[in-house]
């Protein structure tokens, strides 16, 4: 394995998500910033500027984290230049009476001119948060971890959510059929549609290592990329973790045994090569 920085975005930052050559770069709050990777050179250690920035909509309603952020393979409108994107729900509602737990969000993006534009299309929400047996791990649980994180698999059509549980449990994997876009419901606080999924929606489920934190994801040929931990933290070190879907092993990249301290967020894949961002931005390349 060998990681080597390419370039620096700005930060802090949560996850993300690349199509074709730009890199959409949330925080969390909902702001975007909006990267052309064709700038990246190979001799050097560009700081890459944003060519654009806009906010996601219903930002200040609904406040995703996008603690984990990919775009689907399906698109809003036919002659749309970027399909779905997804973003989750996170620990910005700690403290709230309706916290949101297991909620996603899709976005059409669009571009007019330089500028880009993004709807709130619709919200898919876990419907079996509250049950220890599935999802939470235990009956009294009130932390970060019920809240989830989300990966598409656009080649099976399928959305993974999987969560934190406790640390003798490990974390909960599910896989479901990615709802259509209008599916669900209306949802009258944020006026689109809302797929609750249920348990009788549930396709495959499995359990596998615990996460120190979940951080941002991406799924690339049936193997499932998750960031997590923090900065220079001695139990919670910032790690890569690797599941492959297909045979349920894990592989565990300790990035603080290799020298590297700051919280890892944003991973994704740009021809074929595996990028990841910590929350400052510097920008790494993974060679497995």
């Amino acid at each position: 394995m060998k990681i080597t920085k390419i370039g620096k975005i700005d930060g802090p930052g949560q996850d993300g998500a690349i199509y074709g050559s730009e890199l959409f770069r949330f925080d969390h709050r909902g702001n975007c910033a909006v990267y052309n990777l064709e700038e990246l050179c190979e001799n050097d250690i560009p700081e890459l500027n944003p060519i654009a920035t806009f906010r996601l909509d219903n930002a200040d309603l609904i406040v995703p984290h996008s603690n984990s952020v990919c775009f689907s393979c399906d698109f809003y409108e036919e002659n749309d230049a970027y399909p779905l994107l997804y973003t989750n729900i996170y620990n910005n509602y700690e403290k709230a009476e309706e916290r949101l737990l297991g909620v996603c969000c899709v976005y059409r993006i669009q571009r007019i001119g330089s500028e880009f534009k993004s709807t709130l299309v619709q919200l898919i929400k876990i419907g079996f948060c509250d049950d220890p047996s599935l999802w939470k791990a235990s009956a009294d649980e009130h932390g970060i971890r019920p809240h989830g994180n989300f990966v598409i698999d656009t080649d099976t059509h399928s959305l993974y959510a999987y969560v934190m549980r406790s640390e003798k449990l490990g974390s909960r994997y599910f896989r479901f059929d990615l709802p259509d876009v209008r599916d669900g419901e209306p949802d009258v606080r944020f006026s689109v549609k809302k797929v609750i999924l249920g348990k009788k929606d549930i396709k495959e489920q499995f359990n596998g290592g615990y996460h120190h934190f979940m951080q941002g994801a991406i799924l690339h040929k049936g193997l499932l990329y998750s960031t997590e931990g923090f900065d220079n933290d001695p139990v919670n070190h910032p790690a890569i973790r690797i599941i492959d879907l297909s045979n349920k092993q894990e592989t565990y990249i300790d990035l603080l045994d290799i020298g590297i301290k700051k919280e890892p967020e944003f991973i994704d894949f740009y021809n074929g090569t595996c990028l990841y961002s910590d929350n400052p931005g510097n920008l790494y390349m993974l060679e497995l």
